[in-house]
């Protein structure tokens, strides 16, 4: 199936020879090299989830940071923030840096601090360890925005340790987000029964509608109707009735009809091109809805 085609942009930041040109190597699949200090930025496109993420690492020179940081940071979803644990040299000029980023991401942005290179702990004792990083970068401070996604990782970009965990982690929260950014708030996946399949909810309140849904799948199917559009208090919530199943996606009420339509045509046509019935491939629904609903409503 294909992926949205706009990627979705993340960013790793941190000073030179922290190791981001390595962990990008690392997350994009490609084998570890001895690297070069970047100079001005590396890309590479990432999959994950059926999703497409642009993965920009930007060059820790005094220079990039003064003119590319912000610039890439603002438009970001998600920023990596990569910190050697043995350079205790360049703590206070990370620690300044780190906080010139924190305040001008958005709110909900995600973000991660990853104390790397816990690879060479064997080797040299000088490491800082987690708790004194987070005391002295004050990453507990970082709550200050209740909408943030931020968790601090100890990593190895060289070996891959913990990585996999972290990026992990900030892709499920990114793809979270962007789907609030949307504004949907449940989608539901029925079979034939009329018994819910699939479902995924950004709001608590999902429960209240699923009998109204269901007494109105059964309606259209006596009527011979394949598309009806509800409204419940603040919510819209858009009806597709196939033969076989019906896909529902709700909304807050100032999200356009057509859009709505759009991306429940969209979870409907992937279901039947490869996920056919839906029921058999519940572990596999979650990429079909996330590609859908990013293809057509992200950025609205």
């Amino acid at each position: 199936m294909e992926a949205r085609k706009q990627p979705v942009n993340l960013v790793i930041l941190g000073l030179e020879n922290a190791g981001k040109t390595t962990l990008l190597r690392n997350i994009s699949g490609k084998e570890f090299t001895e690297t070069l200090t970047t100079i001005g930025m590396n890309i590479e496109l990432i999959k994950h989830k059926g999703l497409n993420f642009q993965a920009i690492d930007v060059g820790g020179q005094l220079h990039f940071r003064e003119t590319l940081w912000q610039y890439y940071a603002t438009l970001a979803k998600g920023v990596i923030f990569v910190f050697d644990i043995f350079d205790r040299s360049k703590f206070l000029e990370a620690k300044q840096w780190f906080e010139y980023i924190s305040y001008r991401l958005s709110n909900k942005a995600v973000l991660i601090f990853l104390a790397n290179k816990i690879d060479l702990k064997d080797e040299d004792d000088t490491f800082l360890t987690t708790e004194e990083i987070i005391n002295m970068f004050n990453l507990d401070n970082v709550s200050r925005y209740p909408e943030r996604s931020f968790r601090i990782w100890e990593t190895s970009a060289k070996t891959g340790e913990n990585v996999d965990n972290a990026i992990s982690w900030m892709f499920n929260k990114m793809v979270d987000f962007i789907k609030e950014e949307a504004s949907i708030s449940f989608v539901l996946i029925l079979n034939q029964k009329n018994e819910i399949v699939y479902k995924t909810s950004v709001s608590t309140r999902t429960d209240e509608y699923e009998s109204i849904i269901k007494k109105c799948i059964i309606q259209m199917k006596d009527l011979g109707t394949n598309e009806n559009m509800i409204s419940v208090q603040d919510y819209s919530a858009n009806i597709r009735s196939e033969e076989e199943f019906s896909v529902v996606v709700g909304a807050k009420s100032h999200i356009s009809k057509d859009d709505l339509s759009i991306a429940t045509l969209s979870i409907i046509q992937l279901i039947k091109e490869e996920f056919y019935p839906p029921e058999n491939y519940i572990e596999q629904l979650e990429e079909v809805v996330n590609i859908a609903l990013l293809q057509h409503l992200n950025n609205k």
